[in-house]
């Protein structure tokens, strides 16, 4: 496979003091075998001489080993037959350097080709000894390399192999030498915002929160201790722009370039933990529809128990008043037993409204025109008790099939309860509304900037008969039966607030699409005729 020198055109030519050696190595060469050759030919490497003109003179016993050639096979070839064509070049120069500087060692690596037609790996270290009269010629020390050179190769694509493997993950992963990134792929550097030389070098202070930073070192003393510690557990890594983010860090004590090492892996749990939090929201939203149920049933039941009664007590309270020979005590007495009972009757309303008895009767409408018609219903009020009422109803929001009196209803109790906040607090307010489009939900917010809701609050603000308010001022069936309304139409309703902040009121109606609008009316028109 390999070119070989048939001439020596091109080779290096003999030292004028070639014919010199040759006499002087007849008489000393014998001398110097007696001494060296039993050493040289038990040696694992190969000791070959080779004359100037590059053809080989000797060869110990253990070329054979190496190339399958014995040595009587290549003695006076050239070496150069022997040498791979893409490392003829170093060769030919290495030897030239030989000849030319008697104090040179040359020292390089090339591949000789084996009896099998094979490339072995070889290193070979020459020297100039043509002047020497016991070996009279340039010595060469082969040393068989192709079993390390398969290896480093081999931990090479290894190596390489890891490195992409490392660059592809969708983790962060890097590895740090005392408290400095020593390695970083490209992923980790995204996370701490930084580009992937930026990252490299810097300092676990220069990258994580000072509380952070503790944590760790604490841990990391506890390692050193020999004391357990989690591989794995959750921070908030803060980028360079101060984006925060969830990880779950791993980490694992390694060896890297021969020094103890601490590899970390950085997982973004962003989505998991959104998940969780919309999973416990969906528990509590299932939760809390349980217990509207559950108390709905019973609502039912009270409220139709308790309207035959009310009933009388009203009728006769009506024909007691009616009594031409009542005194005006009595008469006072009377209106308020009559004034009570349509309190008492209205309370059980509600919560037939609660158990919605009623199915809704939707129709093509626009929520900005609901929101309108509630407003005025206020507008009075809102005006003397000095409430600033700004509108972001947006222009382009589309009809959706609703029942306009139900969603009048649920604005009406969001608003007033707004209005009753912000009074109490301050004696005036702010109540901003604000209608858009969110997807395929028609989205309204009402905020108001009384004293907030407190968290303890917030989880049970949609539950039956829960008030803040004050006795007789309240039943707490408001918000559950706007809660209910909302539902019965698909949609969802939710609060935000913190305590001395303003409070927040969402609620989302689905928008139908036409066919869905057309089979809601169809099955409207239905329920009418039957």
């Amino acid at each position: 496979m390999g070119t070989k020198v048939k001439s020596t055109r091109n080779r290096p030519q003999p030292a004028a003091s070639a014919i010199t050696e040759r006499k002087q190595g007849g008489k000393a060469l014998p001398y110097s075998e007696q001494y060296f050759r039993p050493l040289i030919e038990r040696a694992l490497d190969v000791v070959v001489v080779l004359n100037s003109d590059g053809t080989i003179r000797y060869e110990s016993p253990s070329i054979q080993n190496v190339i399958g050639y014995k040595p009587e096979e290549r003695q006076g070839k050239s070496i150069f037959d022997l040498i791979h064509p893409d490392d003829m070049a170093s060769a030919t120069s290495a030897f030239s350097q030989l000849l030319q500087n008697q104090a040179a060692n040359v020292h390089i690596e090339l591949r000789l080709r084996h009896k099998d037609g094979s490339w072995r790996s070889i290193e070979a270290v020459g020297q100039n000894l043509l002047d020497d009269p016991a070996v009279a010629g340039i010595a060469v020390n082969l040393r068989d390399i192709t079993e390390r050179k398969r290896m480093e190769e081999a931990l090479r694509e290894s190596e390489e192999k890891f490195r992409r493997l490392v660059e592809d993950m969708n983790d962060g992963y890097c590895v740090l030498q005392g408290s400095r990134v020593v390695f970083a792929n490209a992923r980790s550097a995204e996370m701490f915002g930084y580009t992937h030389d930026e990252v490299i070098g810097k300092t676990v202070k220069e990258l994580l929160p000072p509380e952070i930073v503790s944590e760790l070192s604490k841990m990391s003393a506890k390692r050193q201790r020999g004391e357990i510690v989690p591989q794995q557990y959750e921070i908030s890594l803060v980028g360079k722009d101060g984006t925060m983010r969830p990880v779950e860090l791993g980490t694992r004590v390694i060896d890297y370039t021969g020094k103890p090492a601490l590899s970390v892996v950085i997982r973004d749990i962003s989505e998991r933990k959104r998940a969780q939090e919309d999973r416990q929201r969906m528990e509590q939203q299932l939760q809390l529809a349980g217990r509207l149920a559950a108390v709905g049933e019973l609502a039912a039941g009270v409220a139709h128990e308790l309207n035959n009664p009310l009933a009388a007590v009203q009728a006769f309270a009506q024909l007691l008043n009616d009594r031409d020979d009542l005194d005006e005590t009595v008469r006072s007495d009377v209106e308020t037993i009559y004034r009570e009972a349509q309190r008492a009757s209205k309370i059980t309303s509600n919560m037939l409204f609660f158990a919605r008895r009623h199915a809704p009767e939707k129709r093509l409408i626009s929520i900005n025109e609901v929101i309108e018609k509630a407003l005025e219903l206020h507008a009075y009020r809102m005006k003397v008790n000095n409430i600033d009422l700004v509108m972001e109803l947006d222009p382009d929001l589309p009809m959706t099939m609703a029942d306009f009196h139900q969603m009048q209803q649920v604005f009406v109790n969001i608003i007033n309860n707004a209005e009753q906040a912000m009074t109490e607090a301050h004696g005036k307010g702010r109540l901003c509304i604000k209608t858009q489009k969110a997807g395929k939900m028609i989205q309204i917010a009402f905020t108001d900037d009384g004293l907030g809701i407190s968290a303890e609050n917030l989880k049970r603000l949609f539950d039956p008969f829960f008030t803040t308010k004050g006795v007789g001022k309240g039943t707490g069936l408001g918000l559950s039966i706007c809660y209910g309304l909302v539902q019965e139409h698909g949609g969802r309703m939710s609060a935000r607030s913190k305590p001395g902040e303003e409070a927040t009121f969402v609620v989302e109606i689905p928008i139908l699409s036409k066919d869905e609008r057309t089979a809601q009316e169809a099955a409207s028109i239905q329920v009418q005729e039957i």
